[in-house]
Order: structure tokens, then C-alpha cells, then sequence
């Protein structure tokens, strides 16, 4: 069973590794992309930031405040702007991991009912979280999925 505990435990370990990962990559190395069309690490920590106007924490607020709402996602969009694309590593890395220490605390909150509450996710209706996952399905298929697959992009890129 997901327990807002373990949730908070495997986040914690996510952002120690991108912080690992992230805070010996120069800004060179950080905004070089492998290929044409592929992502570089700024445009990583770029789509794991999400975008300005709703936050991760947001999403997951969202769960615990609505009844059933809907929650849109645009998979793959990174978030990538002239803003970013001239920030400092160091200042992606900041942003990245300040907010997800903030869901480690709002998951590490939660109580088990919260956790069983549901949102319609259309995007995931062929996923195996289904269109209506509860919270603690969705927060760890971001911690275990989502996360997991960008820390692997981005121990690859470092390399």
C-alpha cells in the first residue's frame, strides 16, 4: 500500500539523485544537446520545473481540494524558453529541487483518505494508472515513472 511516508521517502531519494546528477555539469555541458531534436539537460530540469503558471504541488493540491477534477496534462511539452535556455544549471537544479521538496512535504502530509482520492486524468485512460488514478497511484507514478525515466536522460547526458 502507498503511505504518505514511503511516497515522501522515494521523492527524497529522486531530488538527492538529480541534485547528484546536476551540481557538477557545467552550464556548457548542461545546455549541449546530443542531437538535433533531442533534449540537453537544461530542457530536462526545464520540463521537470513544469511550467510557470501551475506547479507539480499545484496538481497534486488539486486532488486533495476538488471532488474528482480534471487534471489536463500536455506529455512531453519541456518547457524550454529563452529564459531557461540562459539560465545557470544551478538555477534550474534550485528550482527543480525547491519545488519537489515542497511536494516531498505536502505527500509526507497526507492522510490515507487523501491519498485515496481520485482525479480524471484523460491522458492516462490507456496506462495502466487508468483515466480516474487515486493520489497516491498518480504521486508515485510520477516519483517512480516520470522521474525516474528523466534521472536515467539525464545520467545519460552527463556522460
Amino acid at each position: 500500500m502507498v503511505t504518505s511516508a514511503s511516497l515522501k521517502d522515494q521523492l527524497q531519494e529522486k531530488i538527492r539523485a538529480i541534485e547528484e546528477l546536476t551540481s557538477a555539469v557545467s552550464d556548457e555541458q548542461a545546455g549541449n544537446s546530443p542531437a538535433e531534436g533531442e533534449w540537453c539537460i537544461k530542457e530536462v530540469l526545464s520540463h521537470l520545473a513544469g511550467p510557470e503558471t501551475q506547479s507539480f504541488y499545484d496538481g497534486i493540491k488539486t486532488f486533495v481540494d476538488e471532488d474528482t477534477p480534471t487534471y489536463d496534462l500536455t506529455p512531453g511539452q519541456s518547457y524550454f524558453d529563452s529564459a531557461r535556455e540562459t539560465a545557470s544549471v544551478a538555477e534550474l537544479r534550485t528550482s527543480v529541487i525547491d519545488q519537489y521538496r515542497q511536494i516531498s512535504d505536502l505527500l509526507g502530509s497526507l492522510s490515507d483518505d487523501q491519498l485515496t482520492r481520485t482525479a480524471h486524468t484523460p491522458q492516462f485512460k490507456d496506462t495502466p494508472l487508468g483515466e480516474y488514478p487515486t493520489l497516491g497511484a498518480w504521486s508515485a507514478g510520477l516519483i517512480n515513472y516520470h522521474l525516474s525515466d528523466h534521472i536515467a536522460q539525464i545520467q545519460s547526458l552527463c556522460k
